[in-house]
């Protein structure tokens, strides 16, 4: 008799054509994952109501059928893409974006951002929150060096590295937006996965049809790796398959670089890196729901997943090191927040970046004092209630935009 292992196994899955459409068993993706419940089906017990003289029940039926499914994991670059861009409802843009002295005439550096001589970055499409990089510059460390983009006017692109000035116009460089972008459009693009977690000591799978990913969470602890766990529902629809059938999924690909560390991540909250975080999460939720429902003989599941309004919500933990932040939280102050999570190379560095560009904050609640040794801390929730969209003139219209250079 052989019994199932904790760790040999693996969870795949693809994006299907539509609902009720089985994903084919080529090319899914490999999940990353580092626990979590993973795959969950239940029934509704439907208790019988009979009075019985003898003082005993009757057995009782199976209901509706409902499946879940949620794991933890690690973040690398490409690792959680199609998860993200099912979540946002939304689809990645590849498109390449690189603006030339044929667009600008000729561009100056200052130790805050470029200068053009013509034309104006807004109109051309750059957005606050974009991560940019510059060629051809005569200082070669302005080159190639990711820049993220904190304001933009009619003439210049401000962003939060600094930079070599030179007054000198430069009329052979070119300003590029690397990798895709993704960010919340209309009409919103719904996406339904066939889901599998293969067990290979006994050699079955657990596989979920018409599954929607709806939730994720993404979180930083200190020298940690950056994770993002993702979860969602599907219809119910869903089967054990047998050895011989096993996995259904044909050399998923996987994730072939190492995780995000946070020592290597950069955390910018309204204007200013931080260097003080002790943890920090933020949770993507679109709210997905199964209605129970009945009419037909088979019907056991429900018909669809059904799917609100984004919901984006963060906790930050750090030092306190002044009551400025608690004050901006007394009048109500606009913020934005941007993190850039790279990979450990020399530049330019691939990256995940992600921005949330318009909230306030829902409270600054600091650590209670004591006798121990340490610093004091504060705690600052930013609830979905006080997240919204970036409407400006330099925004991109999102309440949370991504950008990375992975595939």
């Amino acid at each position: 008799m052989v019994y199932q292992s904790q760790s040999a196994g693996l969870v795949a899955y693809k994006v299907q054509s539509g609902l009720g459409t089985q994903a084919s068993a080529v090319s899914a993706n490999l999940l990353r994952i580092a626990g979590g419940n993973g795959i969950r089906v239940s029934k509704a017990a439907t208790e019988s109501a009979e009075v019985r003289n003898d003082g005993l029940s009757t057995r009782g039926r199976h209901g509706s059928q409902k499946a879940s499914s949620g794991y933890n994991g690690e973040m690398s670059l490409g690792s959680h893409d199609p998860i993200i861009e099912a979540i946002m409802r939304s689809t990645w843009d590849s498109t390449a974006f690189t603006k030339t002295q044929t667009d600008f005439t000729s561009l100056t550096t200052v130790t805050d951002g470029f200068v053009f001589a013509s034309g104006s970055p807004i109109a051309m499409g750059f957005k606050v929150g974009n991560i940019i990089r510059a060629a051809g510059l005569p200082d070669a460390s302005n080159n190639g060096k990711n820049c993220r983009i904190t304001a933009l006017s009619s003439t210049k692109i401000t962003v939060a590295e600094t930079l070599i000035a030179n007054a000198v116009p430069d009329t052979t460089c070119s300003l590029t937006r690397p990798g895709k972008q993704l960010i919340n459009t209309v009409p919103l693009v719904k996406r339904y996965f066939t889901i599998e977690e293969y067990e290979s000591d006994i050699d079955q799978s657990t596989m979920l049809t018409d599954f929607v990913w709806g939730t994720g969470k993404l979180s930083m602890a200190t020298d940690g790796l950056i994770r993002f766990d993702p979860g969602g529902i599907g219809t119910g629809q869903a089967q054990a398959l047998t050895t011989g059938t096993s996995p259904y999924f044909t050399a998923p690909t996987g994730p072939v670089d190492v995780p995000f560390s946070v020592v290597d991540a950069t955390i910018r909250l309204n204007g200013a890196d931080l260097v003080e975080l002790t943890s920090f999460d933020l949770s993507l939720d679109i709210q997905p729901n199964a209605p129970v429902t009945f009419g037909s003989g088979s019907q056991k599941y429900s018909p669809d997943v059904f799917t609100g309004p984004l919901k984006v919500n963060m906790n930050l933990t750090m030092l306190r090191k002044s009551l400025a932040i608690f004050s901006d939280f007394l009048a109500e102050t606009p913020y934005s927040l941007n993190i850039l999570a790279v990979d450990n190379m020399s530049e330019p560095k691939d990256f995940m970046s992600i921005t949330v560009p318009n909230f306030t904050l829902g409270g600054v609640d600091p650590s209670a004092l004591s006798k121990q040794g340490g610093g004091r801390t504060q705690t600052i929730a930013v609830p979905a209630a006080l997240v919204g969209l970036d409407s400006s003139a330099t925004g991109n219209g999102s309440m949370i935009s991504f950008q990375t250079t992975a595939a």
